[in-house]
Order: structure tokens, then sequence, then C-alpha cells
């Protein structure tokens, strides 16, 4: 398989990157609000099809205040609808270029990691056959393999 990843990124435009991060954090992080896994685990899910739902009721609930219960905010509803439709686009746009990096980092460190384990086997033939350092070399990356450790047996399944 030929190598893709084969380019050096120049460090300009990883820093222009880094401050446009930094840039785009500063503008956005007083208006957003971290969740405990357990507040993320109950919470309710607004997908596509729900912001319509939610759009809807809204107008409902504007229009016809005698459906609103008392305890039900509706400037408050109009808020949290208005903050989604203002984020989600910033949200695909970031979770587009996440999946992007993702992609990237998977195919260079994919490529770099088989190059090494070719090496590897290589060493450690050439360490079998006692050539010079070949040994050495064996021995310290197989301290630093992160390959299967001894397995527990599993017990049987019969």
């Amino acid at each position: 398989m030929p190598n893709q990843f084969s380019q050096d990124i120049p460090a300009a435009a990883l820093k222009q990157a880094q401050t446009a991060l930094d840039d785009f954090r500063t503008a956005i992080e007083q208006y957003l609000h971290a969740l405990t896994p357990d507040e993320r685990r109950t919470m309710l899910r607004m997908a596509d099809k729900t912001v319509a739902f939610v759009q809807k009721t809204a107008d409902y609930a504007a229009n016809t205040p005698a459906f609103v219960p008392t305890f039900v905010s509706v400037p408050e509803l109009t808020q949290d609808l208005k903050g989604v439709q203002q984020l989600t686009p910033l949200y695909q746009q970031l979770a587009q270029l996440t999946e992007l990096m993702d992609s990237t980092v998977m195919l260079a460190g994919s490529e770099a990691y088989g190059a090494a384990l070719t090496i590897y086997k290589n060493i450690k033939f050439m360490a079998e056959n006692k050539q010079p350092g070949a040994q050495t070399a064996y021995d310290d990356l197989k301290q630093r393999f992160p390959g299967r450790s001894v397995a527990t047996p599993r017990p049987d399944r019969s």
C-alpha cells in the first residue's frame, strides 16, 4: 500500500491553525457549558426532527398562552431554541473538521505504526541470527512493544 501521508506540515500553518482555534475558543467559550458524564447520559437529546418539533411547539406556545403550563417559561424556551439554531452551524463545521483531523491522524499513525512493526520484526529476525547490535535494539523495543500481554486463560463456556 502506498504511503498516503507524505507531507511535512509547515510550522507557520500549525501556528496559524492554533491561533485560529485559540481565537475561536476565546470568542465562544463564555457561552458554552460543560456537562458531567451523568448529565450527558440522562439529558434529553435534540436531533433534526426534534428541532422542527420544538420550533412548532414554541410557535403554539407563543400564539396560545393557554397551552403553556405555569411552570414553563416561553421566553426561556425561545432562548434555548435560538441557542441551538445559532450553535448548530458552528458545531456541524467543527464536527466535519474533527472527523477530517481524526482521519488524518489515524492515517499517519497507521502508516507510522506499520513501518515501525516491519522494522521491529526485521530487528527481531536479525537478533535471532546474531547480527551485531540487533539483540540490544530488540530487547529495548520489546519492552515498549504495545503487543498483547500474557493472556489469562478464558473459562470454558461448554
